[in-house]
C-alpha cells in the first residue's frame, strides 16, 4: 500500500472541513433553543430539518435568524467575575460602595476591597471625611 503526499493533504482538509460543518450545526442547534423568539413547536421542526437536511436546515435557520444570532451571542458573553476593577463613578461614595456589593457578591477579596476604597478615597477631591482639617474647631 502506497501513500501519496497529497492523499494525506486531502484527508487532513477533509476532516477539517467536517469537523467545521459539526461545528455550525452544532451552533445552530445551541441557538435555536436559546432564541426567546421561536416556541416550542418551531425549535421542533428546526431541529426535525436539522436531522433531515442538516446543510440546508441551517443555513435556512442562518439566513431567517443570524443577525438576532449575533445579538445572542454578544448578550451572553460576560466579563470574569475575577477581574474586578475600580468601578468606573467619579464619586468617592459610590465607588466605595459599588467595591463593598463586589464583596458581598463574592467577586472579590477583603484585599482587593481595602485596595479599591483606598483608591476611591485618594482620588476624591478636597479633604477626606475622616480629615481633622475638614471640621471647623468648635467654639
Amino acid at each position: 500500500m502506497d501513500i501519496n503526499f497529497w492523499e494525506v493533504v486531502w484527508v487532513v482538509f477533509g476532516a477539517a472541513l467536517f469537523a467545521a460543518y459539526l461545528a455550525f450545526l452544532f451552533i445552530v442547534l445551541v441557538d435555536i433553543f436559546r432564541n426567546e423568539s421561536l416556541s416550542g413547536w418551531s425549535r421542533a421542526i428546526w431541529v426535525v430539518l436539522l436531522v433531515l437536511l442538516p446543510f440546508l436546515a441551517a443555513l435556512a435557520y442562518l439566513f431567517a435568524h443570524g443577525q438576532t444570532m449575533v445579538l445572542r451571542n454578544t448578550r451572553g458573553t460576560r466579563p470574569d467575575p475575577g477581574a474586578a476593577t475600580a468601578p468606573v463613578s467619579h464619586d468617592p461614595t459610590a465607588q466605595v460602595a459599588s467595591a463593598h456589593d463586589l464583596l458581598r457578591q463574592g467577586a472579590i477579596t477583603q484585599e482587593e476591597y481595602e485596595r479599591l476604597k483606598r483608591h476611591a478615597l485618594e482620588q476624591a477631591p478636597g479633604p477626606l471625611p475622616t480629615d481633622p482639617a475638614s471640621h471647623p474647631p468648635a467654639g
